[in-house]
């Protein structure tokens, strides 16, 4: 199960994927951030005295840096921007003001994007789009109440942890609180009210809203061609051929991540795979603290005996035998304390695994079984595992691999069996034999849907994008670049 703990912080999240984006490049560049020589095309520039090259208090932060429409951004608006993803840069060591070219590529990437995101709101409003007929209407009301009730909910869940320990505090007004410093924050305004965000939030929902209507549209007619799914599938055949033949072990994550999302589907199977069902019972909390502390001094306690036992055949003496007889039964002690201690951790899922292997010997159906009764594991809000089964491969060590001990019993199987409830580290497992993984080329027909998806979205993004390139250049938008080349001399 993937776990998630997002910080709400709507610039935080954009300066990550920013930050994760721009690394990816530099891998691709020879691994150092270096700007870019390709030039892409920019709107209509128009000659602006430079406000100064002085320090912060000297620059015109009112000054217009772009005109889209009747929409102004001005170089306080790309100054705040700026500065953040270079201070965001610096917190991971990346110093740019020892890289001008990369700099310089930053705070260009930093003004088309407050200017794209400016020109497709402005082009959405021109063509009629803010004009939202009752069903639209209804749509988006529903989607701003969602994003005002996932601000509650996620400051409401902190604030309810903290009064756990502290019970001080009242929820509402710490949830509040919390909400009015995320405000703060994206704002930039330390006085800034819970409606000024409720505001702020509900044009961005509602921009963002206008975006997908216009670029639904603009797009609707972008299609695909037969002959292009079949280019896309023999290209993936032979990519993974060749890759699978050097890297089988990877062919159980690759698939199993495209039955749980659909994207990036598999073309070639490599041989040694098979599909098991899998029911699984969890051990219940955790291990008590004594019963590592009990780990942790029988240890002493042998390294104490082997010395005494080294120290006596070393120097041809007789041993302390009575001290060596009262550490063995310490030892004793500690070891029967956590037995009785590791039982009492496994014996409610030792038990379910026994009862659920009964119904199996009284002919109920394991795949019923796995949905009815298994414990949630990574594998449980995916349907198609309990009917497909999950793959498992004796020869590989694979990422999100069986532990040692299950494929020791799948080994024991036939196709058609189940094995008894067995233990390791993580609970109880039955396992059932479904089937072995054909190996080879897939049929296109069984994963055409997946080609065809992310395809689409491929050519559309690439029309999107040229689109965008388009109303950037037919005259909607003035860019003033000296107004803000200021900010690489301030």
């Amino acid at each position: 199960m993937i776990s998630k703990n997002v910080r709400r912080s709507l610039m935080k999240k954009y300066l990550a994927l920013f930050l994760a984006a721009l690394m990816l490049l530099s891998l691709a560049a020879g691994c150092a951030l270096t700007g870019s020589d390709t030039q892409t095309d920019k709107p209509e520039t128009s000659p602006t005295p430079a406000t100064t090259d002085g320090g912060d208090s000297d620059l015109d932060l009112a000054a217009a840096v772009a005109e889209i429409g009747d929409e102004t951004i001005t170089l306080g608006d790309v100054k705040e921007t700026f500065d953040s993803y270079v201070e965001y840069f610096s917190a991971y060591g990346y110093n740019l003001s020892s890289d001008p070219e990369t700099l310089a590529m930053l705070l260009d990437d930093v003004v088309n994007s407050l200017v794209e995101a400016k020109l497709i709101a402005a082009k959405a409003k021109e063509m009629g789009y803010d004009k939202f007929d009752e069903l639209q209407q209804a749509e988006l009301d529903e989607r701003i109440e969602t994003e005002l009730s996932e601000l509650d909910a996620y400051y409401r869940s902190q604030a309810e942890s903290e009064a756990e320990s502290d019970a001080t505090i009242d929820v509402d007004a710490r949830t509040m609180e919390l909400i009015l410093e995320e405000a703060a924050y994206n704002l930039n305004n330390d006085n800034a009210t819970y409606e000024d965000y409720t505001e702020f939030l509900s044009k961005n929902v509602t921009d963002a809203y206008m975006q997908e209507l216009l670029q639904n549209d603009q797009l609707k007619d972008v299609a695909l061609t037969d002959e292009q799914i079949q280019a896309e599938y023999d290209s993936l055949v032979e990519e993974q051929m060749t890759y699978y033949a050097e890297s089988p072990e990877a062919y159980k994550y690759d698939e199993e991540s495209y039955e749980m999302t659909g994207d990036a589907p598999v073309a070639f199977a490599p041989g040694g795979y098979s599909r098991i069902l899998h029911i699984f019972c969890a051990y219940e909390g955790e291990l008590p603290e004594d019963y590592e502390a009990n780990e942790a001094d029988m240890e002493l306690i042998k390294e104490e005996y082997g010395a005494l036992a080294f120290a006596a055949a070393l120097d041809a003496s007789s041993a302390d035998a009575a001290k060596m007889q009262e550490l063995v039964a310490q030892y004793k002690e500690l070891q029967a304390a956590n037995e009785e201690l590791y039982e009492a951790y496994v014996s409610a899922a030792r038990e379910k695994a026994n009862g659920i292997y009964g119904e199996l010997q009284n002919g109920a159906d394991f795949a019923t079984l796995v949905k009815e009764k298994s414990s949630p594991d990574d594998y449980s809000d995916y349907p198609v595992f309990a009917e497909k089964g999950i793959l498992i491969a004796k020869e590989y060590a694979c990422d999100n691999d069986w532990s040692d001990i299950v494929k020791e019993q799948f080994g024991k199987l036939s196709i058609g069996q189940y094995s008894e409830a067995f233990a390791d580290e993580d609970g109880y497992h039955i396992i059932f034999y479904l089937a072995d993984e054909p190996a080879g080329t897939v049929e296109l027909a069984g994963i055409e849907e997946g080609i065809r998806a992310y395809l689409l979205e491929d050519i559309r993004s690439e029309e999107w994008t040229a689109l965008v390139d388009e109303w950037m250049n037919d005259g909607t938008v003035t860019l003033h670049e000296d107004v803000y080349k200021v900010l690489l001399d301030s």
